[in-house]
């Protein structure tokens, strides 16, 4: 009957026949089809959608014929289509289906993509921002990076170097804003005159910085951000003119900065406020030397036509000159240096493998997505064989064919793409609240135009990858042969299965990859909590307050320890007082954060220096109580004492780290050190040895720490650190009124518990684990999808042969272990492969592991369990089913 179908509508194509008689003719057959399966007991409904997909589509039937008589590629691929659109729109819930599965993994790649694009990829919003570097000042012979410049340096690098256009001294400080209702703390930098001119920018309102702003110390005039107009001045016009008090200071405001201008540089603890510009040459500044080294950070312009390479070498042998003609300044061992490092390197090079770990994941993902949904067009396919029959014998060459279901995959794809990038919105907003901070230009993260264009090519391509399998698969077949087999068998073969096989063994191997990943990141993070920190972080609440620093040393009430000693202690004391409150100290940097901790070379009594050594540690100055605050444990000697002030013998306490650095299998106590190598230096003498306190982060391993007598050596960096029973947010208006009764113009801030300063330091380890295991989750739902999918098609295309084994007394028990061996087999499989390509890729994100071997037993042990199990309980529904058949309804029915 088939065969004289073919024949017939081959007859009425030669003929050139009206559209209207090829159409009369395929009506006849689809009427003799729905016959038969009203005869074969199914429903109206159903004999009818079996008989259009039998016949094949007469909508695209004709509209072969009229591409056979010469319409062109254009008015072809217009119908392809139309088509495809009509065959989507003809099936709801494959549709719906297909492009829910899609539009997950191209909203998370378009949301992921979108936050690299800007981070990583978008060049600084700066005039010719490749010329835009970091001036980085070290002593690599004593282990000493980004150490600070004097003025004389400065000058080198402006007259001597050969190698900028401009350089500006970045300093980043907090100030106090005081003269308002309630004190204010605020972000400054510090910055040379030509500041701005060097980096492009223009003003919202006023003007910024020029050469008439030079002054050898603070110029009168500041620059504030568009959030502070906007937040203290209610985006007033006149705001130009008015004056500020900063730490004391009066500073006029000559101009605000647009909305999107943000310093291309790690600040402090927030986005910067203010801008001042000084020649740090005067007060507060120390009077210039070339060993008067105070200036924290330069960035540079580079000469125009000059590439890095060249600059660095001409700075190498600046720096060999200076050393040479300095060497008093310069000791040998330190090897002093400069070298230079483009700014958005110096920016984005910390999170680069954080940013990249989770674009492999979402490419993973909208790889198991297309792999998922290249399944359901396989199954789909196998009910269109007679569709390709008819327009096979018809004249519809094998890539008319191809090019038709790809087009229907491209098609889906693109609606998927569109509901992806709407969905990417909403993930982008989920995402960017748990973004940590540390991650640069997050206020720059947009679905722009670039974005735009990855979802397009995503989407395309992703079209292209699920489509191609069914399309070959579906060109290729007898389908002559296949129209006498029947529709249930149509489209079933050897081949296909096998095909689909690999498709599941490969979405597996996939899906594995993604979860030993997660595995080994939330591996690191849960053995980051289980660290112990060298000290007791439970009932302690800490605070953050900085001492004003005005321009006028002798306006300085808190210039020398004298005058900090009876603030501390009258601080201490009313803090005491507050009911609840057992203990409190200062500090100037707070555990885990690694904040504020400054790194100082040592000069340690009777040891000869050599280049050999790395003598150097992390200074921090406490008050007498603040290691029994935190509950550190003393190792031997003392903890400091009340007495431990100005005019007394300058004490020090080290960690077991320095200890055994720098006295293996020797005593401490008692030994002199020097901070510094400067002959004028005061001896520390060594009273104690704490335990290892992680003040520099979980994360971090041995890194030796100086702790000195903050009566002795005081700080206007401070932390207040309290043990109460109280919690943090009950504690704060009592923290803030006991330090404000001593000095009213102090503004306090960042008050937290120190479990919450805890998780804040692992805030970039945390998102980037939780996210990869959220895909993982993803991944492993589709991948059951996908199993469950191809077993329960299988299951229905061996209904008959089930119910001849059922007829001659199989088991149910018996059709259950067919059915979940084969989702074994196609588990262990993808498990195999996904170990190996695991293995293989485990190593690339070792950066972002700590405790952690890439090659984890545990994770490569569980990972494999959890994904088998998964895989069985996937097959386990359609093998129920499968259970159930009744042998007589299968063998009547085929």
């Amino acid at each position: 009957m088939f065969d004289d179908l073919v024949f017939r509508l081959r007859s009425l194509f030669r003929r050139n026949v009206v559209e209207a008689e090829l159409e009369e003719e395929l009506r006849t057959h689809f009427d003799r089809e729905v016959e038969k399966y009203l005869r074969a007991g199914l429903s109206p409904a159903e004999s009818k959608r079996r008989a259009r997909l039998a016949i094949g589509g007469l909508e695209q039937v004709k509209e072969d014929c009229r591409d056979a008589r010469g319409v062109s590629f254009f008015e072809t691929l217009l119908q392809d289509v139309r088509f495809a659109l009509r065959m989507l729109r003809k099936n709801p819930g494959f549709t719906a289906v297909a492009v829910l599965t899609l539009a997950l993994g191209i909203g998370a790649n378009t949301a992921i993509f979108s936050v690299v694009d800007t981070v990583l990829l978008r060049p600084l919003p700066f005039r010719d921002p490749d010329r835009l570097v970091k001036v980085i000042f070290s002593y690599p012979g004593l282990g000493l990076r980004n150490i600070s410049f004097s003025i004389p340096e400065l000058e080198d690098l402006r007259s001597r170097a050969k190698v900028f256009d401009e350089v500006s001294v970045v300093w980043a400080a907090s100030v106090n804003l005081t003269g308002s209702r309630v004190p204010q703390r605020l972000e400054l930098l510090a910055v040379s005159p030509n500041y701005f001119t060097m980096l492009g920018a223009t003003p919202q309102l006023g003007r910024l910085f020029d050469s008439q702003d030079f002054a050898l110390g603070f110029a009168p005039a500041a620059v504030i951000s568009d959030g502070l107009w906007r937040r203290a001045f209610g985006t007033d016009p006149n705001v130009l003119g008015r004056s500020l008090q900063l730490d004391n200071d009066p500073y006029i405001i000559v101009g605000v900065l647009p909305p999107g201008f943000r310093h291309p540089g790690k600040t402090i603890a927030a986005d910067v406020e203010i801008w001042a510009t000084a020649g740090f040459s005067a007060d507060p500044f120390a009077k210039p030397a070339r060993n008067a080294r105070q200036m924290p950070g330069a960035i540079g312009r580079l000469k125009a036509g000059l590439g890095q390479g060249e600059a660095q070498a001409r700075l190498t042998s600046l720096s060999e000159a200076l050393r040479n003609e300095f060497p008093n300044d310069y000791p040998p061992v330190g090897k002093w240096s400069i070298e230079i490092q483009s700014l958005q390197e110096s920016l984005v090079g910390g999170v680069r493998s954080t940013l990249l770990v989770l674009l492999g994941a979402v490419i993973l993902i909208i790889l198991v997505a297309s792999v998922n949904i290249a399944n359901l067009l396989l199954a789909r396919a196998s009910t269109r064989y007679r569709e390709m029959a008819v327009r096979s014998a018809l004249g519809a060459s094998r890539m008319r064919l191809v090019r038709q279901t790809l087009t229907e995959s491209v098609i889906l794809a693109l609606i998927a793409g569109l509901a992806g990038v709407l969905t990417a919105r909403a993930v982008l907003r989920i995402i960017l609240q748990f973004v940590p901070s540390n991650i640069p230009r997050l206020h720059e993260v947009s679905v722009n135009w670039s974005v735009l264009g990855f979802a397009l090519l995503i989407s395309v391509l992703t079209g292209l990858l699920f489509g191609l399998a069914p399309a070959i698969q579906s060109a290729k077949a007898d389908l002559v042969a296949a129209f006498r087999e029947g529709t249930c068998r149509a489209g079933h073969s050897v081949k296909v299965s096998r095909l689909r096989g690999v498709l599941i063994v490969s979405e597996l191997a996939l899906a594995m990859v993604l979860m030993v990943g997660a595995g080994l990141l939330l591996r690191t993070f849960w053995g980051l909590l289980q660290q112990n920190p060298g000290f007791n972080p439970s009932g302690v609440v800490a605070a953050s307050l900085w001492l004003p620093a005005p321009n006028d040393p002798k306006a300085d009430t808190y210039a020398k320890s004298e005058q900090l000693t009876p603030f501390f202690r009258e601080v201490l004391r009313r803090l005491r007082a507050i009911p609840g409150v057992e203990l409190a100290a200062f500090t100037t940097s707070l555990p885990a954060t690694g904040d504020l901790t400054f790194n100082v070379a040592l000069n340690i009594e009777d040891r000869a220096v050599d280049s050999s050594q790395d003598l150097k540690a992390d200074l921090i100055s406490v008050t007498p109580d603040y290691f029994r605050v935190i509950q550190s444990s003393l190792v031997r000697g003392r903890f400091f004492a009340e007495n431990d002030e100005k005019g007394q013998q300058d004490v020090a306490i080290i960690d077991e780290s320095t200890a055994r650095r720098y006295w293996p299998g020797r005593d401490p106590i008692g030994r002199r050190l020097k901070t510094g190598r400067a002959a004028a230096a005061p001896w520390l003498t060594v009273v104690g040895v704490v335990g290892d306190i992680k003040h520099d982060g979980l994360d971090k391993d041995g890194v030796p720490h100086l702790y000195v007598a903050a009566y002795q050596r005081a700080s206007k960096i401070l932390n207040v650190v309290t043990r109460t029973s109280l919690p943090a947010a009950s504690l704060e208006s009592q923290i803030r009124s006991a330090i404000q009764s001593v000095d009213p113009g102090l503004p306090v801030f960042n008050v937290r518990s120190m479990p919450e300063i805890i998780g804040d330091s692992l805030a970039t380890r945390r998102f980037s684990a939780e996210l990869v295991a959220a895909f993982a989750v993803l991944a492993l739902a589709l991948t059951s999808v996908g199993i469950y999918g191809l077993l329960a098609y299988l299951c229905g295309q061996r209904s008959r042969e089930i119910g001849i084994r059922m007829a001659l007394g199989a088991q149910p028990g018996d059709i259950l272990r067919m059915i979940l061996k084969q989702g074994a087999q196609l588990a262990g499989g993808g498990i195999l492969a996904g170990l190996l390509f695991a293995a293989v890729t485990a190593p690339l994100i070792s950066a972002l592991l700590y405790g952690v071997r890439p090659l984890d037993p545990i994770v490569f042990l569980a990972v494999p369990l959890v994904l088998l199990a998964v895989s069985l309980l996937a097959s386990y529904i359609p093998a129920r089913r499968a259970m159930r058949v009744d042998p007589m309804i299968a063998l009547r029915h085929e």
